[in-house]
């Protein structure tokens, strides 16, 4: 991946989001508190976040934590160019979290 590719991924990443998030305070995944992204709209469907679910249920993830995977997965959809994450962003963003597994 050449550097202007990345950057060209990366600005149409933070168009998504600040896309998404238009009509709020916010603009980046970053900035999203815990329980917008919990509720609806913005909630990832209990199939996609079961992996996430479980680690929260073995004490492996705080809900601080549970928030910050999901700001993380949030970006990684919109890096990938989807409309909202699924098992394998949440999985990756579960992963680079202190390297938890399901």
């Amino acid at each position: 991946m050449t550097t202007a590719f990345a950057r060209e991924r990366v600005q149409a990443a933070r168009e998504r989001a600040a896309h998404r998030w238009r009509g709020t305070p916010w603009q980046k995944n970053a900035e999203v508190p815990g329980p917008v992204l919990r509720r609806a709209p913005f909630h990832v469907e209990k199939t996609e976040r079961m992996i996430l679910d479980r680690a929260l249920e073995r004490g492996a993830l705080t809900l601080r934590g549970y928030d910050r995977v999901l700001r993380v997965a949030w970006t990684m959809a919109d890096l990938a160019g989807r409309e909202r994450p699924g098992e394998e962003e949440i999985g990756r963003a579960l992963h680079l979290r202190r390297g938890v597994a399901a």
